[in-house]
């Protein structure tokens, strides 16, 4: 029985590490060049760098594709999806945010605070405005997520990433509708509907939802 269990842990191991070393099979040398840069700034830093080899992580009960965060000390980044390497080249300027302490970083802070509490059911006062000071800090972030993907020369399509990162940025004016967060199936950034009515460069209107990005949000049920 002995002899089973250890055999049986030699399969897992090997299993994980066979996923593992698939995953990263399909990123190019700039693309793993890019990825010793992320671990190496996070050691740096002091930051505990966590790429798992999962479609979706958790964070305050909410699923997503990764997340920064500050107070906990934690870079995580699923990698076992298609869109990994722009989700960790995303996370990662959300660390130089950090690092750099502009004063969206710290003010977003407190407004991502309000926005979870409001998701949550709790009353809160000026959500437009903390829903603006969020989105604002992700427009800056995702400018400084283009920068990295043609600096590293990442194996990602900017034009594409462009539109979906757009998508994203005003699904912080469309909460304001809605008042609930994106399921993982039908999402701003995997919406067809949606990315058709955005643009490949960050030059739209992002103080509000012009008539036709009101109607394929709308249209698109997030």
């Amino acid at each position: 029985m002995k002899n089973k269990k250890t055999t049986m842990k030699r399969v897992k191991k090997y299993s994980r590490k066979a996923r593992i070393a698939a995953m990263m099979s399909r990123f190019t040398k700039e693309d793993l060049a890019f990825m010793d840069h992320v671990k190496s700034e996070c050691k740096r830093v002091g930051i505990k760098c966590d790429l798992r080899p999962t479609r979706y992580v958790k964070i305050s009960n909410i699923q997503c594709s990764g997340y920064f965060d500050a107070e906990g000390k934690a870079l995580v980044c699923s990698m076992n999806r298609h869109d990994a390497l722009s989700i960790l080249a995303h996370e990662y300027a959300h660390l130089t945010q950090w690092e750099e302490g502009i004063d969206l970083w710290d003010k977003a802070g407190n407004s991502m605070e309000k926005i979870d509490q409001w998701l949550g059911g709790k009353r809160v006062h000026n959500m437009k405005r903390h829903l603006g000071v969020s989105r604002d800090l992700e427009l800056d972030n995702e400018r400084r997520t283009a920068k990295l993907i043609k600096k590293w020369k990442l194996s990602i399509d900017l034009k594409d990433y462009i539109r979906k990162a757009n998508a994203y940025i005003h699904f912080y004016n469309w909460m304001f509708h809605t008042r609930k967060w994106s399921s993982p199936t039908n999402s701003p950034y995997t919406n067809a509907g949606i990315q058709a009515v955005m643009s490949t460069r960050f030059d739209m209107n992002y103080e509000e939802l012009t008539p036709r990005v009101y109607e394929a949000f709308a249209k698109a049920k997030i």
